[in-house]
């Protein structure tokens, strides 16, 4: 009774008083409960807190001796009852009962043990789970390192042959525009190159220089596509499909 503790208290001390005083009528509890108070201070002297907390003690002491004294009556009573009850079994009825307290122990401690197989079990299982899902993972993360080294690898042996083709080409674009017979970088007839050299005029020198410049920005594009090629996966993916769509056209 939250805000009405003293109503309370005083509710509990009168319940406790009649309980008792029933008990005593039935006989259950001999001799009476003390319920005055013979104590010899001047009552005038007091101040009215110390009023208070006489009668607060006198309260806590009456509920006390009656709860112990009902208390006591209860063992009393609970004792008796079980001894009345030994002393009336019969030696059938008492083996019947033990054999039953027996029964009643032995599937216990069978449920017991069921009850520990099971979460026995259950631990195994949640390891074993646990154990297959981390190999699982191991070797998913190994499988995921092998395939990116294989891919790089990939990548890179693409990315050469790719170099390698647009080196051939520029070679190819630089022997037409210097109309020669060899490759670049290769050793032909210093007296060809002469005669050669003679018959070019302002006008084609700048024609090659315009071509060199327009090939090298060519080539220049075409290896920022390459390279932009390998920082997108999907740019990847649209290789993938145009090389395999060239392979099936030839």
């Amino acid at each position: 009774m939250k805000g009405y503790d003293g109503l309370a208290a005083y509710l509990s001390e009168k319940c406790l008083v009649e309980q008792f005083n029933d008990m005593s009528l039935a006989g259950n509890i001999s001799g009476s409960l003390d319920t005055t108070t013979n104590d010899p201070v001047n009552l005038e002297n007091l101040t009215e807190d110390q009023m208070h907390l006489k009668d607060t003690l006198a309260a806590y002491r009456t509920t006390a001796e009656a709860a112990a004294r009902i208390q006591a009556a209860f063992r009393e009573h609970s004792l008796k009852l079980r001894y009345q009850s030994v002393q009336f079994l019969s030696p059938e009825e008492e083996a019947r009962q033990i054999v039953a307290a027996m029964k009643i122990q032995h599937a216990f401690r069978n449920f017991e043990t069921r009850k520990a197989m099971a979460a026995a079990a259950r631990i195994q299982y949640k390891f074993r789970s646990w154990k297959l899902r981390r190999e699982f993972l191991n070797m998913r993360r190994q499988a995921i390192k092998i395939q990116a080294a294989f891919r790089g690898f990939q990548m890179r042996r693409d990315y050469r042959k790719i170099l390698w083709s647009v080196g051939i080409l520029e070679k190819v674009i630089l022997r037409w525009r210097l109309k020669r017979k060899g490759f670049r970088g290769l050793e032909v007839n210093p007296d060809e190159d002469m005669k050669d050299e003679k018959q070019e005029s302002d006008v084609e020198e700048d024609f090659f220089k315009t071509g060199r410049k327009q090939a090298e920005e060519r080539v220049e594009r075409s290896v920022i596509r390459v390279q932009a090629m390998f920082r997108s996966k999907k740019a990847q993916q649209e290789y993938s499909r145009m090389k395999m769509a060239h392979s099936q056209a030839k």
